[in-house]
């Protein structure tokens, strides 16, 4: 079940609040107070799925391009906190199984972009809306994805495609990359252009191994 949001709301917002903290798109997103912010219990726990669902597609229907540019929704979760990095990845991709697994019984995938998370241009989909997902937790080896808490950003995909149709994305997307070097201590060797690679490989915010496979799979329903 979702608990009440008050102290996760401000963590959150502290962590966005560091001096050169390196994303362009949260701070705005902050200053906009365009942050959405819910609290569950244990990250592992299949029971607040459902509640967790439903908070991600209300976020998402009341969701306009124009008028919330610059918008996250971030869950965070009580437990647990001892979280290695391998850890924190599986228990990421188990979470968004989970969810899709729910999803896909009520939703297609958002037809913009690819299932396949060995696609350059897959991004996971809830609600038919592409997502790009961002994960934190307290023992992340960047600073930048260092949280006191393990939390997942659902970051909705049609605002990089917007800025993108502005001529606006690579600028944008330079000068986050320029900030986490400097806020972390080195250039973030697990970031790719997109097309590159598949943007599967940065979810879980670790240097994945070079053949890496993702674990999460469409489930097809006919």
């Amino acid at each position: 079940m979702s608990i009440a949001p008050m102290n996760a709301t401000e963590s959150v917002k502290q962590f966005i609040a560091q001096p050169q903290f390196p994303c362009a798109g949260a701070k705005t997103a902050l200053a906009k107070d365009q942050i959405t912010v819910k609290r569950y219990d244990d990250m592992r726990c299949e029971g607040n799925n459902v509640d967790l669902l439903a908070d991600i597609y209300e976020f998402a229907e009341n969701f306009d391009l124009e008028e919330h540019m610059y918008s996250s929704f971030v869950c965070v979760f009580d437990q647990p906190e001892t979280f290695s990095e391998i850890e924190f990845e599986d228990a990421l991709w188990a979470k968004l199984q989970q969810l899709h697994d729910i999803d896909c019984r009520l939703n297609p995938w958002d037809e913009t972009v690819s299932s396949d998370p060995a696609s350059t241009n897959f991004s996971y989909s809830l609600g038919s809306k592409a997502f790009f997902i961002i994960g934190l937790h307290p023992n992340a080896t960047r600073r930048s994805r260092k949280f006191h808490r393990p939390a997942i950003v659902f970051n909705l995909h049609a605002q990089f495609e917007h800025l993108r149709e502005q001529g606006k994305f690579e600028v944008f997307r330079d000068h986050i990359r320029e900030k986490d070097a400097a806020f972390c201590g080195d250039k973030n060797a697990s970031l790719s252009n997109h097309g590159d690679e598949s943007e599967a490989r940065q979810y879980s915010g670790r240097k994945v191994e070079a053949d890496w496979q993702c674990p999460f799979h469409k489930v097809n329903n006919n």
